[in-house]
Parts: C-alpha cells; structure tokens; sequence
C-alpha cells in the first residue's frame, strides 16, 4: 500500500481570480506541495493529487485555474525540476464561472481533464460542481470512477465521484447508494482510493463525512484522496490502518524515496 512520510510546501504558488464574496472576484493563490509516499517506486515518476480548483487564471485567456495547473507542471519538466509524472489524479470541483459572478458554480470541466492528459494518464471522480460537456470526447488515457476499481499506471484506484444529497441534484447520491459505492470501491483493495466527499476528523475539527470515516476506518488500508471541504494543517491524517490527505486547493506532487520533485533554489 501507498503511504505518506513526508510532505513539505514548496516556495511556488500560483495566483488566480475566483468568485469571492457579495459575487466580488477575488485573488486567491494555490500552493504547491512536495510528499515522499512509501510504497511509489521513484523510477516510475511522480503521482499528482489536484482538487476543487476552482478559479480562473488573471491572464487574459480567463481559462479554468485546472488548466493553468497543467501548464506549470509542463514548465517544470521543461526546465528540469520536474521528471516524469506517472499520473494525474483529480478529486472533483474543477468549475468556476467565466464572469466569476457568485461562489458554487457548476459548469464543464472537459478542458481540464483534456489539458492533464496532454502530460500523464489521469484518473479522478467528479465533484457536485462538475460537468462534462462531451464525456466520450476525453482523452483514451482519462478514466473517471463511481463506485470502480481500475488498473491505471501500475496502480489499482478506486474512487466515487460527487456526494451524498438529494439524487435530483447534479453529482448527489442518497446516503444509501453512496455508502454501496464506497463499498464496492473499498473492496477492491486499492492501493488509491479517490473520493470528492472525504471523511471528517473529530480530533482537529476538521469538517466532513462521518459515515465516511467509519467505513475507511473499518475497512481500508491504503491512501484516500479527497476534498470538498477545504482543511487547515493537519490536511494528512491516519485513518484506522490507512491514511487520508484533503487535497482541496492545493498541488501535492507524490514521489518515492530518494526521488525529487522541485528544486528548494
């Protein structure tokens, strides 16, 4: 199984339009973390874990903030403090609108998944603010779950997309289909398991799913991969025998031992 040793914020971060409050557009900037992850071979390449981007760049081209991602990563292999990326892994929330007029917005998410594809195979779930325009249009190498375990980059990933809500609403499960989505994924013993609604954690107040929680605790070892509810430090907790990180608003690039992601110069 995967499991995190180290994690660091590294001296880059990128600043973005988002909808702020009273519908003022508002600056924002999203940081880059590096983690040494156990059990990720470092001649494989990196791991990137990305959620809820939801944002616009400032450059005139006004392009969703997930986009903007995948352009840094580029540049960092382009200049040599990125090697080889074996995956992209998005948990859901990519959208902002255009005119940045109010928080929550749902709308197409395509030009993200498709800008990732261009640098590593992607795997994720959709979060409850997520469209595709033209789902059979994504990349060969792109694989969105609900309630699946795949084989993808040498690893086995599962994942859930969206949350528990009424069913009526974009991306919302009941308690009862999410749970046996969650089931399903967990049993196929994935070393990545990718959710949008993660748990929560009692002991730092950390907001979340309790119904989550329990089934994670009980029942799986790996790493899960989240967000939807932005947390403070710690965003890393164990979880019975396993790990979970809340990827909300930030980058994590996930190497293994001994391998480097982006130079501290």
């Amino acid at each position: 199984m995967l499991r995190i040793t180290q994690i660091r914020e590294w001296p880059h971060q990128i600043a973005f339009l988002t909808s702020g409050q009273s519908n003022r557009p508002q600056t924002n900037h999203l940081p880059f973390y590096r983690a040494t992850v156990e059990g990720l071979p470092p001649e494989d390449g990196a791991v990137v874990l990305i959620s809820d981007l939801q944002g616009r760049e400032q450059a005139s081209g006004n392009r969703l903030l997930g986009e903007v991602v995948a352009e840094e990563l580029a540049l960092f292999q382009s200049v040599g403090e990125l090697g080889r990326i074996r995956l992209i892994v998005i948990a859901g929330d990519l959208y902002d609108y255009p005119d940045l007029r109010k928080r929550g917005g749902t709308g197409p998410v395509d030009s993200v998944w498709h800008a990732c594809a261009k640098l590593a195979p992607v795997v994720g779930v959709m979060g409850n603010h997520d469209e595709l325009n033209v789902p059979d249009a994504l990349p060969d190498n792109t694989l969105i779950l609900d309630g699946s375990v795949v084989e993808i980059a040498g690893l086995r990933v599962g994942g859930v997309s969206g949350i528990t809500g009424d069913p009526k609403r974009n991306q919302r499960k009941s308690d009862q289909t999410y749970a046996r989505a969650l089931q399903r994924a967990v049993a196929g013993c994935p070393h990545l398991l990718i959710l949008h609604q993660g748990p929560d954690d009692p002991a730092s107040g950390q907001r979340g799913d309790a119904a989550t929680r329990a089934t994670l605790e009980k029942s799986y070892r790996g790493l899960t991969v989240f967000g939807h509810c932005h947390w403070d430090n710690p965003f890393l907790i164990t979880l019975g025998n396993g790990q979970a990180i809340n990827v909300d608003g930030h980058v994590v690039i996930c190497e293994g031992p001994g391998q480097t992601a982006i130079s501290s110069s």
